[in-house]
């Protein structure tokens, strides 16, 4: 019985972590969209790498799993909000 359980509790947590976890196509495989315009802390690649997209400006939130809160723009560092590695946080000035 214990083992039927271990068993369920293992399988159920593989879906779950397969459901959160970020799915990305091969860059190349598709077309980007056209990079936008008008970003005012610039361009950065977006989650998966591949296709541009404007960077977070400072006090915009940034960070999380594979920064799917996005990437800051130059001169600005993400600053977790918590010790984990997948903590959203905010855009702050370097240095």
């Amino acid at each position: 019985m214990r083992i039927k359980f271990c068993l369920i509790t293992f399988v159920f947590l593989g879906i779950f972590a397969s459901a959160m976890s970020l799915s990305c196509l091969m860059c190349g495989t598709f077309e980007c969209p056209p990079p936008p315009n008008n970003c005012p802390a610039g361009l950065v690649k977006d989650a998966c790498g591949c296709c541009l997209v404007c960077a977070k400006a400072e006090n915009e939130s940034c960070g999380g799993l594979s920064n799917i809160f996005g990437k800051c723009g130059h001169g600005l560092k993400c600053v977790l909000e918590g010790n984990r590695v997948i903590a959203s946080g905010i855009c702050k000035k370097s240095g």
